[in-house]
């Protein structure tokens, strides 16, 4: 028969639970990790289906206790109680039988060398019933029914339920990873209480606890551990005598009573009284003890608390009262009595509880009370006497020797043996206590993967789980500060407010987060890396509420609760953390920081390493460090119960550091290539320093400070420097980026001067006189074009080092952040230090590689908002932005805006060239292999491709192209060569090569080692887009373009075939950091296209990529290519776009071409860009038919229906590009889903000039036909009457061999009658566009004069055909008034004068513009002479002004009264609704006054009629606005009348010695307001600044406000500062423009 239950209770006993055992959280445990089975009524159910669990090959014991042998007693430790067989060997060799092991007391045990935990285990199983022999007894009857279990293997071999007991009491269970509430769930429940009454029973008069967590006391004789209580937890260590005299005896007093009720006298009695009495026992006794005060003594061990109004109050007691109860021996108490300690109560969720247990600790060395006895005193505060005692520790209490003269004799007797074993105990303690390893070393080893500095740490970021800090332990954790910490996961919900985290704030930042944070529906980690600012800055999460917010969610939660709530959260968290896209596998350490103990198996901190142990598939890459030896030995006894490998996690633990030892241990390791205090050069040659705090919020900025590198440790040391500078110098020569090191060097004279190019004292100048002239803007833009690979970006920070200390110098590390942020960071790095204006130093910014010019305006548009905003003023620029860009013509990039832009080229000079051979010689001179250094010699070769050639056919001779080395180069060689930076990161390169992130015993295989030969031309960088991380790349762009050419020379690998693979490889997409960037990389690869405003050589049709593999292979390999793209990018439209326009393009399959034009369209049905290839396929189609049939004078019916089929297709989907173009929110999804990199919003008008050229075809079309004979002058005006809905198909052009194609007429009838109208609302709409607006930046105009010019084609052929009109018709006075009336305004539609765009084009410089209004205004005279339409009117009036602008003495300009008096007419008859700007913005020209002070009828309207001109503006053209503004058309002079009207070609006159390109530079910077000629020509107002607008003067008395919009806002606080200033007025479409704004 196997053990009955009760019995395996009882060897299931934990230790320490003497007076706990009956406790509902001790029943708990037994109730689910120990097996009730129904007893087995006979040997014949043995073999049933449930069976019974015997232990295997186990001897029966004999049932009396009294009747075992010393053997049975081994057998009984071993087997039953499942304790280590030293224990057993230990009472073996004592000859304990089970009549001695009845008798044994506690200190019996540990005196023959039990340790605690064992021995208390073995007194708790033989109290815990009758006999120990009952493990052969019946069960009681009342014991609960349950299932017997089947299993079907042995105990031993399955540890399932079976109990294991540590050193410290703890008991678990081998298989209990599953959570107590999912164990419960499982097995049937009983009535807990009933249960344990039966099984073990009750002790009288001691009620069972409620369900309660056991707790180790505080570490004994320490006044500095983070250890705090929790209340109604149960310390787990019984009240005892002495033990083996060093471990701690504890006596428990619950001492509330006496707070609450006594008086001051009276506590302070009582409070001496029990500490004296406990302290004289233990002294007597010669053992250490701890007395606690605030715990209860029935029930045993429960933490309670005492409200403490005042520690000083009890340490005046203890210190004022030792000599009145100790006398003669009081010096030698003070020495063995601790001042008490108040141990913090928290209560069940972690926050304050307002009270303490005090204790008091008792050390009474042999060195202080060697053979001496200590006699004490209790004060009788009833009686109001002193008694005299000699106290001993007699069990768990204490004993007044003076009350039994044969014990006080006896006592007295053993005196010397009793100091003499005290001797000996703490010789023994003090030899154990040396053979403990130093674990300073471990620590080391274990931060930093076996190195010896974090700067050179194995390990790239560090994630930290931490629990609670007592207030005495937070001046220790400074060491935080210096790890690269990503994360921490904290559990003290007060850590904000005073904890941890508020002492890391006051020096680091950190962005305070919950787990919900990181589990947004839908977010993809890039989008919640960049929305949670992780990697920039590190987020301290707070995984169980935050103290200090108010809100359920924030409410810190007792561990029960936790799990039910919270432990899901926690688990998603982690599992986002731990994911590939976001933790490179094995270069993050997750540390597991435990500042007090944790005892609860249900605690956080137990499940979030379980979590992450599950997550990182073991220890490899996880730390613990526990703040003492306890805490350790209680993390790792739940751990085992978790299934967590006790020696691996010993392994992985620190065990007995302090944790100011930890603190100073790991801040010994911080950088020593870092400076320790960094300064900002302020004005007048001052400096400030520069908190660590406020540089972690600048996340966006590399801050270049005036000692940068100076000062630091490594210099100190010079073989560890002189490592240190060769291992930043080989990154250099081979083509890393150059760092602040590099530099540092040659200042320094650690090398040769770093070679300066000859365009540096350029690029100086230009930068010098930027930040030294007034200008209107607070920012200037420099720009650095270069070719890919000469040393751009080295020169520009060569730049930044050398002026360091006249500026404030950046460099922009995270270009993907938003604009606007990184305007408000630059404003903060401007005022840093400053008290006001007058001490800001300019910030000098690096941006380097930003794809296109435009990003570059709109971060300029960004910095200058936010210097506004925040109310910076200003003479000089406050950030000279230095843009450093590549381009493939840097010449021709440089010219179009020459002031302030050079060129770097792939050309150096012959001064160049000698400073790089003197540098080879001191290259050669310190290193062994300087010729693999390719980056510096491709440079000294002077880009020399006979070099490049030799270098790529040596590295990759005899290579095997099918290896994954081979793949990874072809890889990187193709992305070097296409795209900018492009790299894969550098543990995607390592899980695609198969390399193990496991250390193996040799040590852990690099990237470098497994490439073999080709690691020489690769190199790894740091990338801070879509996180950091580092990544591999080809050393040299040159190299990497010769390698794809080496591919196909040597190896037959093609473009095509090298794209496919990488297409086709699903590793790089599917999971890993830089998965993010790759696939931007990829897809930029197949479908940016080159232009040349950005830099570029030529414009391409399609991205370079897929140019070359149409060039050098088939239009069959692009099909491949873009079709597998389609596959692996599928929600990517764009991919189906470049399909059908390479098939209506190159292929002219128009089938397949509208087939993914089609599938494109359904993917972004909301795209104007899409719409416009739809329309585009149809209109190629046309085309391509046309000159198919050129050779034929006629079409055939078939034909003419097909193609005005096409034509009427193409002219929808352009009508619906057209529509879509005016709804930016759709297209912006489409382009946010595949992280398109453009920042800048454009105004798509293809869609216009696709309607258009589709027209111009659609005539060409019915030309072919025999309906309308080209040469017949009235089949001509027959064809433009019908195109233009006049009339339908006139029967004189048909006759009955035409009837079929006249159906096909009838059939299109609607489009072809509209065709002439909707031709002018396109060329309106460009007319308006090219005329009223101006693009933002300077590169766009060349850009819109391409669009321009091919417009202008197309009206020309658009007048020739519907505006075609006989000279001499119009001066036939015979005519008829409306055949005159009509051919006059085709003349004027042949003329753009029936526009007020049209009209005002003729502003510009045109020949023969002055007699060409002269006859617009004579037509426009007889037009209203005919008939007196409003537009006419409106038209006249313009036109008379341009007139009078061009030639101010021409008579035919009407008097200024006389449009004055015309415009109110018009003005009359405007409906309010109307959205018309013409009559509002003629208002503002003409009824201008002449005097701002002296107002008449009409300039008292001008508020209202500006107001007008604004909502019509608004309603007609803000969609337009989102990459232009209105241009001004004219100025306002000095004269009087249509005089004051002075237009911009008029201020370009007065500058004849100046060049067009240096005049426009006038224009852009805004100079052109300081110059004599301008102050000339305009008039200067006053008004004043407020909300963003300047409001001019005007009138005296009336309340007129009338607003214009400011170019710049110059000096002005924006929306807080109103100011006096003075300006210069414009006149636009959309109101009023203030230039030049000064303050008075």
């Amino acid at each position: 028969m196997g053990p009955e239950p009760r019995a395996l209770l009882s060897a299931a006993l934990p230790a320490g639970a003497t007076r706990r055992k009956k406790s509902a959280g001790y029943t708990k445990r037994i109730t689910e990790h120990c097996i009730i089975r129904k007893k087995s009524s006979s040997m014949g159910k043995k073999r049933a289906k449930n069976k019974v669990i015997k232990k295997k090959d186990q001897k029966n014991l004999p049932e009396k206790m009294e009747d075992w042998t010393k053997e049975h007693v081994k057998q009984w430790v071993t087997d039953e109680l499942k304790l280590d067989e030293k224990h057993g060997n230990t009472l073996f060799q004592q000859d304990v039988t089970g009549t001695s092991l009845k008798l044994l007391q506690m200190q019996d045990l540990i005196a023959m060398g039990i340790t605690y935990g064992p021995a208390i285990q073995i007194m708790h199983a033989l109290k815990g019933k009758d006999d120990p022999g009952e493990s052969t007894s019946k069960v009681p009857s009342k014991e609960p029914s349950t299932e017997t279990l089947d299993v079907n293997s042995s105990m031993e071999n399955r540890d399932r339920g079976k109990m294991e007991v540590s050193a410290q009491g703890k008991s678990k269970s081998a298989d209990a990873c599953e959570s107590p509430e999912l164990a419960k769930s499982e097995q049937p429940q009983p009535p807990v209480q009933e249960t344990m009454d039966n099984v073990i029973g009750k002790e009288d008069g001691e009620k069972a606890l409620p369900n309660r967590q056991t707790c180790l006391p505080y570490p004994f004789d320490d006044f500095h551990s983070g250890h705090r209580y929790i209340q109604h937890h149960v310390l787990s260590l019984p009240e005892t005598g002495p033990l083996n005299l060093i471990e701690p005896a504890h006596e428990f007093k619950l001492f509330t009573d006496a707070v609450k009720n006594a008086t001051k006298e009276n506590l302070k009695f009582k409070f001496c009284n029990e500490v004296f009495k406990f302290a004289a026992a233990c002294m007597n006794s010669r053992s250490n003890g701890t007395i606690h005060l605030g715990v209860l003594d029935k029930p045993h061990g429960e933490i309670v608390g005492v409200k403490v109004e005042s520690k000083d109050i009890y340490i005046s007691f203890f210190n004022t009262m030792i000599k009145d109860y100790f006398g003669i021996v009081a010096d030698v108490a003070k020495d063995c009595i601790r001042e008490p300690r108040f141990v913090e109560v928290l209560q069940q969720n972690n926050t304050t509880s307002e009270t303490f247990v005090i204790e008091v600790d008792v050390v009474p060395k042999h060195s202080c009370c060697q053979s001496k006895y200590f006699p004490s005193k209790i004060y009788n505060y009833e009686a109001r006497e002193w008694e005299s005692c000699l106290f001993i520790r007699k069990g768990p209490s204490s004993k007044n020797l003076l009350k039994d003269s044969k014990e006080h004799k006896l006592f007295m007797s053993k005196l010397d043996k009793l100091a003499a074993s005290r001797k000996d105990a703490e010789e023994k303690h003090r030899e154990n206590r040396r053979k403990r390893d130093c674990e300073g070393p471990k620590l080391v080893s274990l931060l930093t993967g076996n190195n010896d500095l974090l700067d050179n740490s194995h390990y790239d970021w560090y994630v930290l789980v931490l629990n609670k800090c007592h207030p005495s332990d937070i001046k220790h954790v400074n060491f935080l500060q210096e790890i690269n910490l990503f994360a921490g996961l904290e559990l003290d919900p007060e850590s904000a407010s005073n904890g941890v985290v508020k002492a890391f704030r006051e020096n680091r930042a950190a962005n305070l987060h919950i787990p919900k944070k990181y589990q947004k529906p839908g977010n993809s980690a890039s989008e919640t890396i960049e929305e949670l600012n992780l990697y920039q800055q590190p987020s301290w999460i707070f995984c169980n509420g935050m103290s200090h917010l108010r809100g359920e969610e924030y409410q810190p939660l007792d561990p029960k609760l936790w799990q039910q709530q919270r432990a899901a959260e926690v688990r998603k968290l982690i599992a986002f953390l731990s994911h590939p896209d976001i933790m490179p596998r094995g270069k993050v350490l997750v540390a597991f920081l435990l500042l007090s103990q944790v005892e609860d198996p249900g605690d956080p901190m137990i499940e979030i390493f379980c979590m992450f142990y599950q997550e990182l598939r073991g220890l490899d890459d996880m730390l613990c460090i526990c703040i003492g030896e306890t805490t350790y030995q209680c993390w790792k006894d739940l751990l085992q119960a978790r299934s967590i490998e006790p020696d691996a996690l010993t392994d992985r633990c620190i065990t007995n550091l302090s944790l100011d030892m930890v603190n100073g241990t790991i801040l010994k390791l911080r950088s020593v290539t870092q400076t320790s205090q960094r300064f900002l050069p302020s004005k007048g040659f001052s400096s400030s320093v520069l908190s660590k705090k406020e540089e972690d919020c600048m996340t966006a900025l590399e801050i270049l400070c005036e000692n940068e590198c100076k000062d630091t440790e490594i210099e100190k040391h010079k073989d560890r420097f002189s490592k240190f500078k060769k291992s930043q110098e080989e990154h250099f020569y081979r083509g890393g980026k150059v760092s602040w090191w590099n530099f540092y060097f040659s200042s320094e004279s650690y090398s040769l001067p770093f070679i300066k190019r000859d365009t540096y004292d350029k690029l100086e100048e230009l930068i010098a006189s930027g930040s030294g002239t007034p200008i209107q803007s607070p920012t200037k833009i420099v720009n650095l074009y270069h070719h890919p690979g000469c040393g751009g970006t080295t020169l520009a920070m060569h730049i930044l080092w050398e002026m360091r200390k006249k500026f404030r110098c950046a460099v922009l590390k995270n270009k993907t952040l938003d604009f606007a942020e990184i305007g408000i960071q630059l404003t903060t790095l401007i005022t840093y230090g400053t008290s006001n204006q007058f001490d800001y130093l300019p910030v000098l910014l690096l941006v380097d590689d930003f794809e296109e010019q435009e990003n570059v305006y709109l971060l300029q548009h960004a910095i200058q908002s936010a210097i506004t905003e925040k109310g910076i003023r200003y003479e000089n620029p406050l950030v000279i932005i230095l843009n450093c860009m590549r381009s493939q013509n840097p010449g021709k990039s440089s010219k179009s805006n020459s002031l302030n832009s050079i060129a770097l080229k792939q050309n150096l000079s012959v001064k160049e060239q000698r400073a790089f051979e003197e540098k080879l010689k001191e290259i050669e001179d310190q290193y062994e292999h300087p010729e693999d250094f390719y980056s510096f010699m491709i440079m000294k070769e002077n880009f020399d491709q006979q070099y490049i050639d030799n270098v790529v056919k040596n590295t990759l001779k005899g290579l095997d192209i099918t290896s994954k080395q081979a793949q990874l180069i072809s890889f990187l060689a193709l992305l070097n060569s296409y795209i900018t930076e492009s790299t894969i990161s550098v543990s995607q390169c390592e899980e695609f090569l198969g390399i193990s992130t496991k250390k193996a015993y040799w040590g852990r295989e690099s990237l470098e080692d497994k490439m073999g030969n080709c690691s020489n031309i690769i190199i790894q960088t740091e990338m801070q887009e879509l996180g950091r991380y580092k990544g591999v790349r080809i050393s040299h762009s040159l190299i990497a373009k010769q390698c794809l050419q080496e591919f196909k020379q040597t190896y037959e690998l093609t473009k095509s075939e090298i794209t496919l693979l990488l297409l086709q490889n699903n590793l790089f997409y599917d999971t890993g950091i830089g998965r993010d960037k790759i696939q931007q990389d990829v897809q930029s690869m197949l479908l940016t296209r080159h232009r040349k405003e950005h830099g570029d050589d030529t414009d391409t049709l399609f991205s370079p990529l897929i140019e070359a593999i149409q060039k050098e292979e088939r239009g069959t390999e692009v099909e491949r290519v873009l079709m597998e793209g389609t596959q692996r990018f599928s929600q990517n439209v764009f991919l189906s776009q470049a399909l059908a326009r390479h098939f209506y393009i190159k292929e002219k399959n128009f089938g397949q071409a509208l087939e993914w034009a089609l599938k494109a369209r359904k993917g972004a049905p909301n795209n104007s860009y899409i719409s416009d290839t739809l329309g585009q396929v149809y209109k190629s189609e046309i085309k391509y038919r046309l000159e198919a049939n050129a050779q034929k004078s006629t079409i055939s019916v078939e034909v003419l229906k097909d193609l005005l089929n096409l034509a009427k297709n193409a002219t929808e989907a352009f009508k619906v590009s057209q529509q879509q173009t005016e709804n930016r929110e759709s297209e912006r999804g489409d382009f946010q889903r595949i992280k398109y990199k453009r920042r800048y919003e454009i105004y798509n008008t293809s869609g216009y000039l696709g309607e258009i050229e589709t027209g111009l075809y659609t005539i060409e079309i019915l030309e072919c036909t025999p309906l309308f004979n080209q040469k017949d002058e009235l089949s001509r005006k027959h064809l433009i009457h019908f195109l233009s809905g006049n009339q339908g198909i006139p029967k004189s052009t048909w006759n009955a061999g035409t009837e079929e194609y006249r159906l096909i007429l009838e059939e299109c009838g609607i489009y072809l009658s509209t065709l002439q109208g909707n031709f002018k609302k396109a060329f309106d709409f460009f007319e308006n566009y090219f005329v009223f607006l101006k693009p933002m930046n300077p590169e766009k105009e060349i850009v819109e004069l391409k669009i321009r010019k091919k417009v202008h084609e197309f009206f020309k052929k658009y007048v020739e055909i519907f505006c075609k009109s006989d000279m001499d018709l119009l001066m036939n006075s015979k005519l008829s008034s409306s055949l005159q009336v009509e051919n006059y305004r085709k003349s004027l539609e042949g003329s753009k004068a029936d526009k007020f765009s049209g009209l005002l084009e003729h502003l510009s410089n045109h020949e023969k513009s002055t007699s060409k209004l002269e006859d617009i205004v004579k037509k426009y005279n007889v037009l209203l002479d005919q008939s007196s339409r409003q537009r006419d009117k409106q038209n006249l009036i313009l036109a008379s002004i341009i007139l009078h602008c061009l030639n101010p003495k021409s008579k035919m300009v009407r008097p200024f009264s006389a449009l004055k008096d015309q415009l109110r007419t018009i003005l009359q008859s405007v409906d309010p609704e109307d959205r018309f700007v013409e009559p509002y913005f003629l208002a503002s020209l003409l009824f201008w006054p002449e005097n701002q002070k002296q107002l008449d009828k009409d300039s008292k309207q001008m508020e209202k009629y500006l107001n007008s001109l604004r909502k019509a503006f608004n309603g007609q053209y803000w969609q337009m606005c989102r990459s232009k503004q209105p241009m001004a058309l004219f100025y306002l002079g000095k004269g009087s009348l249509l005089n004051k009207f002075i237009h911009k070609g008029k201020i370009d006159d007065s500058f004849t010695s100046l060049c067009s390109k240096t005049l426009s530079t006038l224009w852009q910077t805004g100079e052109i307001w300081k110059t004599q000629n301008v102050k000339h020509l305009l008039l200067r107002l006053t008004g004043k600044a407020e909300d963003n607008l300047i409001y001019v003067d005007y009138g005296t008395e009336e309340d007129i406000r009338i607003p214009a919009r400011p170019v710049f806002l110059g000096q002005l606080k924006s929306g807080r500062s109103i100011e006096r200033v003075s300006f210069y007025l414009a006149f636009s479409i959309g109101g009023l423009i203030a230039c030049d704004i000064e303050i008075i």
